[in-house]
């Protein structure tokens, strides 16, 4: 049992597979995919799991919109936590820092990875956690970002381990 771990989903909703939506990004079947291996991995290894969820007060985003809601099928447990945010951090105003007490290490995913999930790394890493971030359950809308990103973060954050999904795996 990995009780020191956890995995953070980050902004894994709706939206972002409804081809109708402005927000739509393409190949979210297979980042859905990958990150149900993941999430299968991490139950079976006792990680905490935990999803980041946005919010906006009207649009897509608003509660009021299905769109809103975590990708169902990424929900694996009803003692999974999901955690609201109002901003692009995921620690400001929101109970993530009492939800990562005791834990050393995190695995991070989610969407955008040029904003939500930069900002979640960059704040997780200063404030001492060890990260993998899993680079192909993460995406933004072109690869030129992405690609920028991570290689950004990869400069900045030395000690920050950016590996493929089956890198995590070996």
């Amino acid at each position: 049992m990995k009780n020191d771990t956890a995995l953070v989903l980050i902004w894994l909703q709706e939206v972002w597979r409804e081809k109708k939506s402005d927000y739509y990004l393409r190949n979210m079947d297979v980042l859905i995919e990958k990150a149900m291996y993941l999430i299968q991995y991490a139950k079976e290894m006792g990680y905490k799991i935990i999803f980041i969820r946005h919010q906006e007060t009207q649009g897509p985003f608003s509660s009021a919109d299905p769109l809103s809601e975590i990708i169902e099928e990424l929900l694996s447990q009803e003692w999974d936590i999901i955690l609201s945010k109002y901003k692009i951090s995921s620690f400001y105003q929101t109970e993530l820092e009492k939800e990562l007490l005791g834990i050393s290490n995190v695995v991070v995913v989610g969407i955008p990875t040029n904003l939500c999930v930069r900002m979640f790394v960059e704040e997780a890493y200063d404030r001492g956690f060890n990260l993998v971030l899993i680079e192909d359950i993460c995406q933004t809308y072109n690869d030129k970002l992405q690609d920028f990103t991570l290689d950004d973060l990869n400069e900045t954050r030395p000690d920050l381990d950016i590996v493929r999904l089956e890198q995590f795996f070996e």
